[in-house]
């Protein structure tokens, strides 16, 4: 044989056949179960250590972070009047009303603002992009003025 057989020859072996394709199959689909739920579990527990967005804002427990919360205004907390007509478009579900300054609509996922109603306040948080109201402030953190 010559050379150029023999690369030939290595070349072109024909790929062997899986005896139960089946099998193989089935291995793979265990393999990604348990690999992705070890995978899920250490990314769950490795952020544990985090705080709860809901414990933030709540008196109890005050975040202290002036670079999430830059913003922040001092008023007492209303309740924000249903429009009368329900198709129309609102902005926020309180009201901060500001002594000689432009009421605050104020809007939070993390706190809950009907602890609030009637109470004067600071409030910390985030400017947003108002389409009606003059200022819309999403609230991270409120504390309570005695």
């Amino acid at each position: 044989m010559d050379l150029q057989t023999k690369v030939e020859e290595k070349i072109t072996k024909p790929i062997s056949k899986i005896e139960n394709p089946m099998r193989l199959l089935l291995g793979v689909v265990i393999a990604a179960l348990v690999l992705g739920t070890l995978t899920g579990y250490t990314l769950t527990t490795k952020g544990s250590s985090k705080v709860s967005p809901l414990s933030l804002g709540t008196a109890k427990n005050p975040q202290q972070d002036t670079k999430t919360f830059k913003d922040f205004a001092e008023g007492t907390v209303k309740v924000k009047p249903a429009p009368s007509d329900p198709s129309e478009y609102t902005e926020g579900t309180h009201m901060l009303i500001r002594q000689g300054g432009v009421p605050v609509a104020l809007t939070s996922s993390v706190v809950d603002l009907s602890i609030y109603e009637g109470k004067k306040v600071k409030v910390f948080g985030e400017t947003q992009k108002a389409l009606k109201e003059g200022w819309l402030m999403d609230v991270g953190k409120v504390e309570e003025i005695k």
